[in-house]
């Protein structure tokens, strides 16, 4: 199962429209940009936080 670790309406209507199956999931991550992050950098370590707070409250799924 694809787990979205998002909650945006417009990352949920990309993947419904591809018809795939999911679920959505609430990572209270956050998003504030550190003093000097670049876009790249900050991306990466939100995406990293994101799936390493969802992964931690879903131990039965790994």
């Amino acid at each position: 199962m694809l787990v979205l670790a998002s909650t945006s309406r417009y990352r949920r209507e990309l993947l419904q429209r591809l018809r795939l199956a999911f679920e959505c999931a609430r990572p209270e991550v956050d998003e504030t940009p550190l003093p000097g992050e670049d876009v790249a950098a900050l991306v990466r370590r939100l995406a990293a936080a994101k799936a390493g707070a969802i992964a931690a409250s879903r131990p039965q799924d790994g």
